[in-house]
């Protein structure tokens, strides 16, 4: 860390008095958008050498220092646009700043024989603290979730059973639209369908800006919505061997006010075989359960959200929104069981027999939320803003005064949002011997109503010329009540009998008050966003039936550090270091035990501590032409690591529950590649090599475990024609280590193909997911008294088709009220409903 800060000091030494500084903004032409990290290139006139280059910030502007005096010429580049060459750069002796206004560019329009095809957008973006994945690029995940969209991302991991892992941890906050979800990621990511998606960011190292809670980092979803003046919408809707869904969004915006609303509906069903392998160890006999079955778990449910915003006056809006829908998710599974007793010393059989187990349970429930927002800028920031000359970004557009960016606004923010979710579960086991008698069963009926709210406040103020100073307040409070019934078979009575001893009520509270402070500028080609965040945190889990409570009361603080430093040749240097928590979730710490199976039991650990992060990251990014490529290196230590144990419980039971182990490091590379061959070829390829170990002490004696792992992907786009797209991807994830043994990876094909009708009106995509068949898991567990082998392999292919209709009655223009442009309020001061 020492040596990568002296580096940034050294090149913030080598940055000497700027001559002049040019000046502008970068935005799509069609749809007004700002565009990150384009290409800007200083050209002399009287040579065409290029003397000097930058990147445009993330919002949209650029700024070139030490330009000397002469004539110039500036050329804008981006991936799957056309360059804009800008004349007339004229500096003489006196000049100091000089702004082009905006540069607009063009999509590439790229001709196949007599078809002309607009160019593919990139689909990872970078910004200083964040990468952004345009979801619209993914053609296999139409018809399908957040999830399916995220097993396309860099520094995501999807296994077949849909559990999503960041940088190899499942420790990550989801946010929606910038507010954490009151769900659990796995349930929140699988509950958004992925053509309500606008984008995904893939915070790893977020600044202190956004909440510590998260040890791997964010996952925000931003939610699609459109602002063009008038009506607007789209509808979806997909079918398939295991799927069956849509959504509709209908946009109105006026002069004054915006209105939205949605609605959606899903029902998803995935279905495998399984094996388990089982060995338990005791002084004078050795038990072994090998059991083959087959398994069908489905999630399902639909939702209504709405919203209004209304634009008060130029500097006011104020938008209020709910969301409302029920969820449900059911499992079945027939598992038949063969158990052998042998004696350890000559493996002679002493016993056998077999039976069945079938298991069912449902899960599910309602949820809604409501929430308001508002933002207030302050008087006098229009000179503040980007004036863009008419004729800006064409040949002989004329250099005019400085700006500063339209995100650079001096305002503040009040959020306020209130979340109920009603979750009950009943889940039944039942042994079935080979005369077909039920022998033992038990049954779980679990309730479980969870409350949120949540208060922020957000201020920020332009300082000098590039600099920006944030603060914030978040106060999170969550409670919830937690019963859980416990009810046995008895064969004679052929019925299900309350066990009091098994069953509780539990209340559980968590109260999380943060503050931060962020400081951010540029000072040459050296940015900087140096930041702290304070959270206080009061936990509170009291079980009512055995009059029992465990306290946490916790003050943590978070420093971030980003920088970022623009090399010659068009190459970015980023870095940055940050500290995040990761607290136990509610399932985790539940102090009485549920059963699993007929064997298998669970119980949380009420004492877990948080997991503590320390990660460390430092890229760079190179563009060639139209292509680009990245490379990512990162450290990430974790103490207190929190991992999932298995213990001999009595007799035959296996007990699951958690500890905190000791701590565990990740030392990595990653990389990523846009590359475009051809005019009808596309690829995106990213690999991932890192050496993970775990160490701590397990069952009172030193552990330590370690794996070299690894996963690539690949996704290539084939342009058939004007309206047709063929995509074809590969996904590999190799074998990683835990506390007490490994679990593996795989490998899987997608393939889709997307045809566009009535001049994209209307668009059939046909997806095939695992095309080959080749997805499945395997776990492996070791401890001193028993051994566990398990694989699991999902039916596959699955095939989906889906159709999605564009509904617009939209103006070009969106001047609102009073000369209000709408697009002057960014989409982070709307506010979209989204917050489950």
């Amino acid at each position: 860390m020492k040596k990568f800060v002296l580096f940034f000091l050294a090149a913030l030494m080598a940055v000497s008095a700027p001559a002049a500084t040019l000046s502008g903004m970068v935005k799509d032409v069609k749809t007004n958008t700002v565009l990150e990290f384009a290409n800007v290139a200083v050209h002399q006139k009287s040579d065409d050498a290029v003397i000097t280059g930058s990147m445009s910030g993330v919002d949209g502007t650029f700024r070139i220092f030490n330009v000397p005096a002469g004539e110039y010429y500036l050329v804008v580049g981006y991936m799957g646009y056309e360059a804009e060459r800008v004349d007339n750069i004229v500096l003489d002796e006196d000049s100091r700043s000089l702004d082009v206004g905006s540069v607009l560019l063009k999509p590439v329009t790229l001709k196949m024989g007599d078809v002309l095809v607009e160019a593919e957008k990139p689909a990872v973006s970078y910004k200083i603290d964040k990468r952004v994945v345009d979801a619209s690029q993914f053609l296999s995940a139409r018809g399908g979730t957040a999830i399916d969209i995220l097993e396309n991302v860099p520094s995501v991991d999807v296994d077949i059973e849909g559990n999503v892992s960041l940088r190899g941890s499942s420790s990550f906050t989801v946010m929606i639209d910038g507010r954490p979800s009151v769900l659990e990621p796995q349930d929140a990511l699988e509950s958004i369908p992925a053509a309500s998606i606008e984008n995904i960011e893939i915070m790893t190292n977020a600044s202190a800006k956004y909440e510590a809670e998260g040890g791997a980092g964010i996952i925000n979803i931003i939610t699609k919505r459109d602002q063009r003046i008038g009506i607007n919408g789209i509808a979806n809707f997909n079918i398939g061997t295991n799927d069956l869904g849509g959504n509709v969004l209908l946009n109105y915006t006026g002069k004054k006010i915006n209105l939205f609303i949605s609605g959606d509906f899903s029902r998803r069903i995935f279905s495998g075989e399984s094996y388990v392998n089982r060995t338990l160890f005791y002084p004078d006999t050795t038990a072994e359960f090998i059991s083959e079955g087959i398994r069908e778990f489905a999630r399902g449910g639909y939702g209504v959200r709405a919203g209004l915003d209304w634009f008060i006056s130029k500097n006011d809006i104020l938008g209020i929104s709910t969301r409302f829908g029920p969820r449900s998710s059911t499992g079945a599974s027939a598992t038949g069981y063969e158990v052998s007793y042998f004696n350890p010393l000559d493996e002679s059989l002493y016993s056998t027999y077999d039976y069945i187990s079938y298991e069912n349970s449902i899960r599910g429930g309602s949820r809604y939320s409501i929430n308001a927002d508002y933002t207030h800028k302050f008087n006098g920031d229009e000179s503040k803003k980007a004036k863009p000359s008419p004729d800006a970004g064409a040949p002989s557009g004329k250099p005019v005064a400085v700006s500063n960016g339209s995100s650079r606004v001096h305002q503040i923010k009040l959020n306020a949002s209130y979340s109920n979710w009603d979750m009950d579960e009943i889940s039944e086991t039942y042994l079935v011997n080979d005369l077909q008698d039920t022998t033992e069963g038990k049954k779980n009926e679990e309730i479980g109503p969870s409350n949120s709210i949540q208060a922020k406040l957000e201020y920020q103020l332009p300082l000098r010329e590039s600099d920006m100073f944030e603060a914030g307040f978040d106060g999170r409070f969550n409670w919830r009540q937690e019963g859980i019934n416990v009810y046995h078979y008895n064969a004679a009575t052929r019925d299900f009998e309350l066990q009091g001893l098994f069953s509780h009520l539990v209340e559980y509270q968590q109260n999380v008050i943060s503050m931060y402070a962020l400081y951010s500028g540029e000072y040459g080609l050296l940015g900087f966003q140096p930041a702290v965040r304070v959270e206080y945190t009061y936990r509170f889990v009291d079980n009512l039936t055995e009059d029992s409570s465990f306290v946490v009361d916790d003050l943590h603080i978070f420093p971030t550090l980003h920088l970022s430093y623009q090399l010659p040749k068009n190459i970015e240097l980023m870095g940055s270091y940050t500290r995040r928590i990761n607290r136990p979730r509610g399932w985790q710490l539940e102090p009485f035990k549920t059963w699993q199976d007929a064997y298998t039991i669970r119980q949380g650990n009420p004492t877990l501590r948080p997991e503590m992060s320390d990660s460390y990251d430092v890229s760079v990014q190179k563009r060639f032409g139209k292509s680009f490529v990245s490379l990512d290196a990162y450290y990430k230590r974790t103490t207190n690591k929190i991992e999932r144990i298995q213990t001999v419980y009595s007799g035959d039971v296996i007990m699951n529950t958690f500890e905190n182990v000791g701590l565990d490091h990740s030392l990595g590379v990653e990389s990523m590649a846009n590359i475009n061959y051809f005019s009808w070829w596309m690829m995106n390829l990213s690999a991932r090599l890192y050496f993970y170990r775990v160490e701590g002490t397990l069952y009172d004696e030193p552990f330590s475990e370690s794996s070299l792992n690894y996963s690539v992907r690949m996704r290539n786009t084939f342009v058939i024609a004007k309206n047709t797209r063929i995509q074809l991807g590969l996904n590999y994830r190799s074998r990683s280590a835990t506390a007490q043994g490994t679990h593996s990876g795989g490998f899987m094909t997608d393939l889709a193909v997307r045809q566009d009708l009535f001049d994209g009106q209307l668009s059939a995509s046909l997806n095939v997911r695992d095309l080959f068949g080749t997805g499945f898991h395997q776990h492996t567990t070791t401890a001193p008294t028993y051994v566990v082998y398990s694989e699991f392999y999902r039916d596959a292919p699955m095939f989906s088709f889906s159709l999605s209709l564009k509904i617009n009655n939209y103006k070009d223009k969106k001047n609102g009220e009073n000369g209000t442009d709408v697009d002057e309020f960014q989409r982070s001061d709307v506010n979209t409903g989204e917050d489950f």
